[in-house]
């Protein structure tokens, strides 16, 4: 199925863009920006699925098809490199069909963005909360001090140091600092005091000194006796070095940050918050944040501390900021408590600008849906008239090439039959053209259909055969079939889809092959149990394709020769269309080729095998053949010419003809007289041809009578030959009548 959306808006969007088959997931259309951005090209794309450019995690959620507008996903391009992005679908249908039109952008960089927003959030956290400090416990009575582990870890002491006599402890103090560092413990314990603090240098193991912060809590007995000192040692160095990191952090972050006391004072904001609200920057902030936000946006707020407060979760809201330098702006806040839910930390990002964006964006979705949906009433405009142009020019063309016909068959000299066999050529070549334009545009619209029903593979071959066998013997060719071993099988498919590939092949075989000869083969290979693989080969001696050709042969308007001067005609779109239709099949087509040796075409299709031999027929019902001399008929048709040109193939027959030219003289005729068959065109002033069958077929309820009726129509649809059978006729002739579609017709039903 090919979609065309208009280029003003979908192939040169500079963002991807794509259309996908909601069922299968594939893709039925993409524009260039899509092809740049993954590193496919257009036809790669429409062999594939959303799934292949999915990454495995999340090729089974996708499968399970969420509500998928506005989430973030990972992609992967061809290189196999992930980027993030995001979604927005309008779903719609064409002709019944359920397909989706998804527009993409590019999120990598705002994930990565929040990324490292939640990881300096997460940082601030561990260095406002935690602290890996070494922990002692000073025994009064013994003298005798126990460390935490961080004595190695930090320090670099053995496990043996890990209890020590306190003379220990005093041996690792700085000697300048010694005095003031024992002087004040002493007097500490001295005093009873409950807490004591003092700032020296520590040595560690391998000599170096840190300053460090020791601070101690006092025990005493019953007896108001110090017993015990504990107490922890920071490494002011680390932390000094750290808070250093936060700091500078803190103050060159271009997003907005801030400390907040539960209540929402604001304890510290960066210089970013102080710009963005347009006052003057202080390190010491006490100030409500409530100040600086509109009364909608206070109560978003207080919901969040609250969270936040209450539950120790996280928080994402978005505000604007009511001052006048921040009047219009949008701001996406994170917040976040520390583990005592005493102190907020508050990130703020201005979304200004990609708010906007988006709403461009989604603009942009929706005259995309309205110009997918213009353009889906462009198309069924398009097949209307293609349709009803086929008509016009079938039912002028059935007088000519009719007429035309009839002058070959009653020729009286040499000159006679030369002119009018130029006529017929040119008439058929004509029609030929006609019917590839159609097919063009079934395939363009995405309405060509394959029919499911059994059929005789052999007989779909050999009948092709048969049909290009004259024009063979006109040119002097050698031309012969061949049928493999298991050719004679019965299988399910489409077969005038099938005969209408092999005749192309053929009729472009004998056009252009001067001298030499045309091979037709079959062969069936077995698949697997129940299923068969039809191999079928064209091979001629003619002027063959050269190789800088060969890639593009089956590519639309593409002709071997498409200069002025070419001798061979043709709207280069058969190769197309049969290379889409044996694909619709499951199967393939190819070919080798040597300029000035020829060509050979091969046909892979595969095929559900029938078993036994099944009733083929193309009537509602079966009916004993008849031949009898004189057989009586009814033609009913509206134009004259067409009238006379059916008639006079049909008396050249042996046949009795009675010609009406309106339904409802038709209806009458069958009801009045006895008939041995009908032909009857489908599209009449007043009664249609289906009219007329229906009247006919119930008239014959409860008999064992069945009359032959033939559907006789400009209209060559598969959809108007399947709805001709299902009505009640019992076989079909397409304008303009071609002699030998006339005569397998008769020689089946008469």
């Amino acid at each position: 199925m090919t979609l065309s959306l208009p280029d003003s808006f979908f192939r040169n969007a500079s963002n991807p863009m794509w259309v996908f088959d909601d069922e299968s997931l594939r893709f039925l259309e993409v524009n260039e920006a899509a092809c740049q951005r993954y590193g496919y090209s257009r036809e790669e794309f429409l062999k594939m699925s959303l799934l292949d450019i999915r990454s495995p995690e999340e090729q089974e959620l996708i499968k399970k098809r969420p509500k998928n507008s506005g989430r973030v996903w990972e992609h992967l391009t061809k290189a196999g490199d992930a980027f993030f992005i995001q979604g927005y679908e309008f779903p719609f249908e064409i002709e019944g069909r359920k397909v989706t039109l998804a527009m993409i952008a590019d999120q990598t960089e705002r994930v990565k963005l929040e990324r490292e927003r939640i990881e300096l959030l997460q940082r601030y956290q561990i260095l406002a909360e935690a602290a890996n400090d070494l922990l002692w416990d000073w025994d009064l009575r013994t003298n005798q001090v126990t460390h935490n582990e961080a004595l190695i870890t930090q320090y670099g002491y053995s496990q043996s140091d890990l209890q020590q006599p306190i003379t220990w402890w005093s041996d690792k103090i700085h000697p300048e600092d010694f005095n003031i560092a024992a002087w004040s413990i002493q007097e500490a314990i001295r005093e009873r005091r409950r807490y004591w603090t003092a700032e020296y240098r520590l040595k560690k193991a391998d000599g170096t000194y840190v300053l460090v912060l020791d601070r101690g809590i006092l025990h005493v007995d019953e007896n108001e006796q110090p017993v015990r000192m504990i107490g922890s040692i920071v490494d002011l160095t680390t932390r000094k070095a750290a808070e250093d990191d936060r700091n500078q952090l803190f103050r060159l972050s271009i997003d907005s940050m801030l400390f907040l006391d539960p209540s929402g004072m604001i304890s510290q904001a960066n210089s970013a918050f102080y710009n963005l609200a347009g006052i003057e920057w202080t390190t010491d902030g006490h100030r409500d944040m409530r100040e600086f936000l509109s009364p909608e946006d206070r109560e978003t707020f207080d919901a969040a501390v609250n969270c936040a407060l209450e539950e120790g979760t996280e928080g994402h809201f978005s505000t604007s900021i009511d001052t006048e330098s921040g009047r219009g702006k949008t701001i996406q806040w994170g917040l976040i408590t520390n583990e005592a839910r005493n102190r907020l930390f508050l990130v703020g990002r201005d979304i200004t600008e990609s708010k906007a964006a988006r709403k461009e964006l989604e603009d942009a979705l929706i005259r995309s849906q309205e110009l997918a949906i213009e353009a889906q009433a462009a198309r069924k405009a398009q097949t209307e008239f293609l349709q009803n142009m086929s008509h016009e020019l079938r039912t002028p063309m059935n007088g000519m090439l009719g007429t035309a016909q009839l002058l070959a068959a009653s020729a009286q000299d040499e000159r006679q039959r030369t002119l009018a066999s130029i006529l017929v050529r040119s008439g058929e070549s004509l029609l030929l053209i006609l019917n590839d334009i159609l097919d063009f545009s079934k395939i363009e619209s995405g309405k060509i259909t394959l029919e499911q029903s059994p059929f005789l593979l052999s007989d779909a071959v050999q009948s092709v055969f048969d049909l290009f066998a004259l024009s063979a013997n006109q040119k002097g060719l050698l031309y012969k079939t061949v049928a493999g071993k298991g050719a004679d099988i019965y299988v399910s498919g489409d077969p005038f889809r099938l005969r209408q590939v092999i005749s192309n092949l053929v009729g472009n075989a004998i056009k252009f092959t001067e001298k030499g000869s045309i091979d037709l083969s079959l062969d069936v290979r077995q698949l697997d149990e129940g299923s068969v693989e039809a191999v079928i080969k064209v091979r001629d001696t003619g002027i063959g394709v050269p190789e800088e050709m060969q890639p593009r042969i089956f590519e639309r308007f593409v002709q071997v020769d498409s200069s002025p001067t070419r001798r061979h005609g043709g709207t280069g779109l058969g190769l197309s269309i049969s290379k889409t239709v044996i694909e619709l099949m499951g199967g393939s087509i190819s070919l080798e080729s040597k300029v000035g040796e020829g060509t050979e075409f091969t046909i892979r299709v595969p095929f559900q095998a029938v078993a036994g031999h099944p009733e083929i027929s193309t009537g509602s019902q079966a009916f004993a053949a008849s031949s009898k001399p004189g057989a009586r008929v009814l033609i009913a048709e509206d134009v004259e010419v067409n009238a006379m040109i059916l008639r006079s193939w049909l008396q050249e027959r042996g046949f009795v003809c009675v010609t009406v030219p309106t339904g409802h003289e038709a209806i009458h005729a069958l009801s009045m007289e006895q008939f041995d068959g009908a032909f009857l065109d489908l599209h009449m002033p007043g009664a249609t041809g289906y009219d007329v069958v229906r009247e006919l077929r119930k008239a014959e309820r409860g008999s064992n009578k069945r009359l032959r009726v033939v559907a006789v129509t400009a209209s060559v649809s598969q959809e108007e030959r399947q709805k001709c059978i299902s009505e009640g006729f019992d076989d079909y002739i397409p304008k303009p009548i071609l002699v030998a579609d006339l005569d397998r017709v008769v020689s089946r039903l008469f």
